[in-house]
């Protein structure tokens, strides 16, 4: 009699469709989350497929100053172009893009100028001017020609009752500058007079005292929105209607217990307004209803803890929010702690959320500007940087070593001002890792025999793989692999091309890496960590090839 064999076990590709693209969640219990959310997601974007992706480098543009930058303005002129200017130390700066790399070129002031301290300014357009508003300071002004403080222009003229206007926050809108948080009346906005910015004085300038609105409480930020005054304190916000006639703009609303974590954590996304409070991400959501009352969403929940403990051990005013139009991006700067959150806008994560990761570095930026051409800059510990490319950039005076243009340009560095400038290029690298996977099958080990992960780009990089098991954190299974070297050939752009050169590089394509992983669980969690050398990578697609292990 013929004896039949035990059945063979089939390989079951089990496809982790969509890994990763509701973002981090780090706010549940990660055996509760699914495949879309991540528990680790450090230097992660989501590509326009929603795909898990790098960041871009962050690239310094500039020489270098004596001190941290710590705050990047935007002065819109009268024909509407822009000029950039940076604060660092105890001076202005405006970024030379004519040079390379980019200048810094200090600004002088006219008339009897005061002695700054910080460069914590906060810049603002109004009327074709551009101003700056600072705790402790004389609020300061470039008409485009020249700077000034505040009581060196002509029609100034101050508050009553106070001794020394030193607001540190303003907001330019409803055709007057609003001021606010000066040192002797921290819970008073003075307004000036019709396009006079300087002029607090008058039938057209005015003030509103808070007291009897929110009791002891002080102004941190100011904002617009729908013809509405927003007031930021400490603890309590509130809400003006009709702000464009001061004279008869009547109190809407009160919020009790929700303020504005820093002066710089307001920023205008679309037509909606998003801040920093002490509980998170807040964001006032428009609505087209007859009372106009403007409800608020946490967009934080799936990081709340993580971002309050960040908030109690860090200076809020260091804290700086910045809206990239170009990639949907919020940032938020926490340079104590070298690290920012992004906030993805562009297509909203799981529960309706902005997909959220995070962006670690060495150096952590201080402030950022999204530019109405499609850039971001940042301020960094000596300079101006970019986000573009995928390196880390920093710059550096090499004259000592090749002391004149020919050697340094033979090095391949930028001799400029009698000046070698060199680069280095530093690697970086994108982090995420999943929840516990039970793969739809909790109750039965998987015997994972392989991986296989579809990525594109990533020209010689190298990735690493851990894989835990059964909620072991210990020690992994671990596999490194390196990014396919061949890349997609050009279809036009040689020499003798009608076409010319190429304008684009050659880029490697989607590629299989089938990855021996060898573990057997009822919950797997994956982690990887792959390389950023100048190239873009983004995971295209996850598979896992298991067979069906005991059933316990």
């Amino acid at each position: 009699m013929k004896r039949l064999g035990m059945p063979v076990k089939q390989f079951a590709p089990i496809v982790l469709s969509g890994l990763g693209n509701a973002g981090l969640n780090t706010q549940a219990q990660d055996s509760t989350l699914g495949p879309e959310f991540l528990t680790v997601a450090d230097n992660v974007v989501f590509d326009y497929q929603g795909r898990i992706a790098s960041r871009k480098g962050i690239q310094q543009i500039s020489k270098t100053v004596a001190s941290p930058v710590k705050s990047l303005g935007a002065f819109i002129k009268e024909d509407r172009t822009r000029e950039y200017y940076a604060a660092s130390g105890d001076a202005i700066y405006k970024l030379d893009t004519t040079t390379t790399p980019n200048s810094l070129t200090a600004q002088s002031f006219s008339g009897t100028p005061q002695t700054i301290s910080d460069s914590n300014w906060q810049f603002i357009n109004f009327n074709n001017e551009f101003w700056g508003v600072q705790s402790g300071h004389k609020v300061i002004n470039y008409d485009g020609t020249n700077w000034y403080d505040i009581d060196d222009l002509g029609a100034y003229s101050a508050p009553h009752g106070v001794t020394t206007f030193d607001p540190s926050c303003a907001l330019g809108n409803f055709g007057r500058i609003w001021y606010g948080g000066i040192t002797e009346a921290p819970g008073v906005i003075y307004y000036s007079d019709n396009l006079i910015g300087q002029k607090l004085q008058g039938s057209a300038a005015g003030v509103v005292d808070l007291k009897t609105v929110w009791g002891s409480d002080e102004i941190v930020g100011l904002a617009a929105l729908m013809n509405r005054l927003i007031i930021f304190g400490k603890e309590n916000i509130i809400i003006y209607k009709g702000a464009d006639d001061p004279e008869t703009m009547e109190l809407e609303e009160v919020i009790r217990g929700t303020g504005l974590a820093g002066r710089d954590n307001i920023a205008y996304v679309g037509t909606d307004l998003v801040f920093l409070s002490y509980e998170g991400l807040l964001a006032f959501k428009r609505t087209t209803d007859t009372d106009g009352k403007a409800p608020l969403q946490d967009l934080t929940l799936t990081v709340r803890n993580d971002l309050s403990r960040l908030l109690s051990t860090s200076s809020v005013d260091n804290i700086k929010l910045t809206y990239y139009q170009e990639e949907g991006l919020l940032l938020l700067f926490v340079p104590d702690e070298d690290k920012a959150f992004c906030f993805d806008l562009t297509i909203k994560g799981g529960s309706g959320l902005p997909r959220i990761t995070t962006w670690s570095f060495l150096s952590a930026p201080l402030c950022g500007l999204g530019t109405i051409d499609g850039k971001l800059y940042m301020g960094s510990s000596d300079s101006v940087a970019e986000y573009a490319n995928y390196y880390d950039v920093s710059i550096s005076n090499s004259t000592s070593t090749y002391g004149n243009q020919s050697v340094c340009e033979a090095a391949g560095n930028t001799w400029d001002g009698a000046i070698c400038w060199s680069y280095t290029y530093s690697s970086y690298a994108y982090t995420f890792q999943t929840s516990w996977l039970d793969l739809n099958s909790p109750s039965i080990a998987k015997i994972v025999k392989s991986g296989i992960f579809t990525i594109i780009g990533g020209r010689g990089a190298t990735s690493e793989i851990f894989v835990y098991k059964d909620f072991d954190i210990g020690t992994p299974y671990t596999k490194t692999f390196t990014l396919s070297t061949t890349a997609t050939p050009y279809l036009y752009g040689k020499l003798a091309s009608l076409f010319g050169v190429a304008k684009y590089a050659s880029s490697v394509g989607p590629k299989e890496y089938k990855i021996a992983l060898g573990r057997t669980g009822k919950t797997i969690r994956l982690k990887m960590i792959t390389e950023v050398n100048g190239n873009y990578s983004s995971l295209v697609n996850t598979m896992l090839l298991t067979k069906q292990g005991k059933i316990r």
